[in-house]
């Protein structure tokens, strides 16, 4: 278990919580004392007739250190592994065999390869895909159309623009891990995301807890996920009930699949 890590997301808040319970509080510096002796060669005697002796000098040099969030992911990762009952804690080596078994609340850490879906990269304002469809719209009216380019509807981006403002920078992502079946979801907050967009895509650990199961088959809309539903109960039974509007639709996650609340996200 390496401790050197390149963090994309890290949960701040959420890790000094979980440091904080599994140690019985919070860090706030750590005193490194470092000890040096050195040996000191002395001459003693009188006229010609004399000896050598041995003495020794020692310092001590004392280091405050900061308790860093990746210094506490470190201590989280070893007291997870050194007890992880206590911790509920399970790393996921083979999907298949592991995560049918797993419980909500288990605390898990599992390799996967993430994919953005397109209308979260289309709905999040950092891409500035929603800029470009309003330029786009609005030089539209000067330019020639045909059936294969046809223009593109203003009130469809005012109404793509007024979900966005609704989601804010919150970003849903599909994790891959190595099985035929199984997927991994959940949602990133824009103050704990480390790196771009299209930098979180690719090969990366995920550890977060999780909080639903997706039977197989079971069809899941991702913008109804924890924190981030921004439709009320009734428009997300509705939602479910009518399904993907084509199996092109990547705005859902079909099961089997866990949801997790995501702590970190590193290489």
């Amino acid at each position: 278990m390496s401790s050197l890590r390149s963090f994309l997301y890290l949960n701040e808040t959420t890790l000094s919580d979980y440091v904080s319970a599994m140690e019985g509080g919070v860090r706030s510096t750590v005193d490194d004392r470092r000890r040096e002796t050195k040996g000191l060669q002395a001459k003693a005697g009188l006229g010609p007739i004399g000896g050598s002796g041995d003495s020794s000098k020692e310092s001590e040099l004392t280091i405050s250190l900061t308790d860093s969030p990746p210094a506490q992911f470190d201590r989280l990762m070893k007291l997870a592994a050194a007890d992880p009952e206590l911790a509920g804690w399970v790393e996921v080596i083979d999907p298949d065999t592991d995560l049918p078994d797993l419980l909500t609340g288990a605390l898990v850490e599992i390799e996967v390869d993430i994919e953005v879906p397109t209308f979260v990269k289309m709905l999040n304002k950092s891409t500035g895909i929603i800029n470009t469809m309003k330029s786009l719209s609005e030089m539209s009216a000067f330019l020639p159309t045909s059936t294969d380019s046809p223009a593109i509807d203003p009130e469809q981006v005012t109404l793509v623009e007024s979900i966005s403002g609704l989601l804010g920078d919150k970003l849903m992502i599909i994790g891959l891990p190595d099985s035929d079946d199984w997927r991994v979801a959940g949602q990133l907050l824009p103050q704990h995301t480390r790196v771009s967009v299209d930098d979180l895509e690719g090969e990366v650990r995920i550890v977060g807890k999780i909080t639903r199961k997706i039977r197989p088959g079971e069809r899941h809309p991702l913008l109804a996920l924890p924190g981030s539903s921004i439709l009320s109960r009734e428009k997300r039974r509705e939602l479910a009930r009518k399904g993907p509007s084509s199996e092109s639709d990547d705005s859902w996650v079909t099961g089997p699949a866990v949801i997790l609340d995501i702590l970190a996200i590193y290489r």
